[in-house]
């Protein structure tokens, strides 16, 4: 093992102390901005994780071609049910507080055509990069249901939303991101994953994969699949099956989905998707 102190100049160190510093520094001030005036004794800070158990989930794609490749691109949508959620709306905010950051589970999509089983498995980066753009990227968006209760599709108002962040880096990892202007939520607002292009951040059990000569692996589990994991998208109802034509064109669903970006603008989401779980977290903080 090489002698860092040899590779790198005693500055570096240094300046790493300081970085370290400041980023504990950071998150004292974070969370003592929910303390009282100065002088008043200090006001407990609550926490909770929004989607926390989806980090134990595994995304497909990448070299294991025993699952399906799927990823989600160009939509705005939240995670419904996940079985074994402690709490059923797992994305609805529990009470008034801010977020303070949010994290990705993200695959490693090939890069190259790979041999496997005597089968050309094609290379995932560059298919999904033509398909919806690159560079990978989402954000998080905090929506607002308007009118509940009312008969057809949900409609969602966009209230407030995080930068954008760029993917390509971090695939392969969950990787977590510190929002320095957190995002305001009250009870009952729904915290939503944004794709402005496309993200390897999409959980489908094995039972659920096609096989063109044998079909679905194990119907009866995919069938409970579509009821225990759910969630909703940004797209009209009728226009939820992403395809490719055979010319090589997209089908009128992926020519026209599109994630909702625009702040004050309310939406139908039309699609209900089973069988699927969206790998992204949301950390809230509130007073106690």
């Amino acid at each position: 093992m090489p002698n860092l102190s040899q590779t790198f100049p005693s500055s570096f160190f240094a300046n790493a102390r300081l970085a370290v510093l400041a980023l504990l520094l950071a998150a004292g001030l974070l969370l003592a901005s929910f303390a009282a005036a100065p002088g008043a004794k200090a006001v407990p800070v609550k926490r909770i994780v929004l989607g926390q158990a989806t980090e134990r989930l595994e995304p497909n794609c990448g070299s294991n071609f025993s699952r399906d490749c799927i990823v989600e691109g160009k939509v705005t949508g939240h995670q419904v049910f996940r079985k074994g959620s402690a709490r059923k709306r797992g994305f609805v905010v529990p009470w008034s507080g801010r977020i303070v950051s949010w994290s990705i589970s993200l695959s490693r999509p090939t890069r190259r055509v790979i041999r496997e089983n005597n089968t050309d498995q094609p290379a995932q980066f560059p298919f999904f990069n033509d398909l919806f753009g690159s560079p990978a990227s989402a954000r998080v968006s905090v929506l607002r249901e308007v009118q509940p209760n009312q008969p057809g599709p949900p409609r969602y108002k966009m209230v407030r939303q995080s930068p954008v962040e760029i993917l390509n880096p971090y695939f392969g990892r969950t990787v977590h991101f510190a929002l320095e202007a957190p995002l305001n939520v009250v009870r009952n607002q729904i915290v939503a994953l944004t794709i402005p292009t496309w993200a390897p951040a999409v959980w489908k059990p094995q039972s659920c994969s096609f096989n063109p000569i044998s079909g679905v692996q194990d119907p009866d589990a995919c069938a409970q699949a579509e009821k225990d994991y759910t969630w909703r998208g940004s797209r009209a109802k009728g226009k939820c099956k992403l395809g490719i034509l055979e010319n090589g064109e997209p089908n009128e669903a992926l020519e026209k989905t599109s994630p909702q970006q625009r702040v004050g603008s309310d939406r139908s989401y039309g699609c209900y998707y089973g069988s699927n779980v969206l790998l992204y977290t949301a950390t809230v903080v509130g007073k106690n």
